[in-house]
């Protein structure tokens, strides 16, 4: 695993997985999505298929423009939203930025974490 923590986030690396979990009171906008994409190409490139988990433990928000570009992601194949205290209503809405089979909101890390490697698994063979 490899972990980049920087001012916003920390955001850790496996080998076909991506775990964000942004900090408190942060507006995560366009050019704060732009590093993070850059850290995914530095290490998934633009074929390695992959999953990202958004650990939501703290208060944040999002520029909704944020999915819309990241819809576009071709070797993202799908995101999860880990939210402990229950799922929230703007899961929701981010989840009409992606296909209706590859966005889900989970309770617990380990079950988003199987679910991700699921569905990579299962891919159809390009």
């Amino acid at each position: 695993m490899i972990i980049h923590e920087l001012e916003f986030g920390k955001f850790s690396i496996y080998p076909n997985i991506m775990i964000g979990e942004i900090y408190e009171d942060v507006h995560f906008d366009l050019e704060l999505n732009k590093i993070v994409c850059d850290i995914a190409r530095s290490h998934f490139g633009d074929t390695k298929n992959f999953g990202y988990i958004s650990h939501r433990l703290n208060n944040y928000s999002i520029d909704p423009m944020v999915h819309h570009l990241n819809k576009d992601f071709n070797n993202l194949k799908c995101f999860a939203v880990v939210n402990p205290t229950g799922i929230k209503p703007a899961a929701k809405i981010e989840s009409k930025f992606y296909y209706k089979d590859r966005f889900y909101s989970f309770l617990e890390m380990d079950e988003a974490v199987t679910w991700v490697s699921h569905i990579l698994q299962n891919l159809p063979k390009e």
